[in-house]
């Protein structure tokens, strides 16, 4: 898969998605590879005539796939755009975690059957949800090294794997003048 502006801006509008000219998208890109626990998926940072490309996870970790946080289920972000639901913020309330936290409607689903497979619980509905009390934010895993196995580090969070990178994305967002940017998550197969 080659991502470029162009390859993401004819995906937003094949399936009708707003592409802002002036303003920072932060698109997430679910791979068709299902692998359990792994940061296969990709987040891009466009802004104006620059791409940013890194590795993440899109998924929640096993760990609470298994282990439910929430009696519902664990989060999963469902593709959709949503539009200026992120603001950047603190992750878990950490002072050094920042991240972009949720802070407008998004769209996903819980998933309740604890088999550890993500998307295989059939009597999950996708809706939209307030972020704000489902705190499924954008951000790093571990500081020191790049993470290899998603774990415990998302129960419903997109989560970059490369701390480095988390950094940059969250310098691109501040550098922007914004206080609210739009998330678009995509399937591979709408590039």
């Amino acid at each position: 898969m080659k991502i470029t502006i162009e390859t993401l801006q004819n995906a937003f509008n094949k399936l009708g998605y707003k592409w802002f000219e002036d303003k920072v998208h932060i698109v997430g890109i679910r791979t068709t590879l299902q692998v359990p626990d792994a940061f296969n998926d990709f987040i891009c940072v466009v802004y104006k005539n620059d791409l940013f490309i890194t590795t993440c996870t899109t998924e929640p970790g096993t760990t609470y796939q298994k282990k439910l946080l929430n009696p519902k289920g664990c989060w999963v972000m469902m593709p959709n755009q949503m539009i200026d639901a992120y603001s950047v913020g603190l992750h878990q309330g950490k002072a050094d975690h920042v991240c972009l936290k949720s802070s407008g409607k998004i769209y996903g689903l819980r998933e309740d059957d604890k088999d550890g497979i993500v998307l295989n619980d059939k009597d999950a509905v996708a809706s939209w949800q307030e972020g704000s009390t489902i705190g499924a934010n954008i951000h790093g895993a571990n500081k020191l090294a790049k993470s290899t196995i998603v774990g415990s580090w998302s129960a419903g969070c997109q989560v970059l794997n490369v701390w480095k990178d988390k950094e940059h994305l969250i310098e691109l967002c501040k550098n922007s003048g914004q206080t609210k940017f739009t998330y678009t998550l995509l399937d591979e197969k709408s590039l």
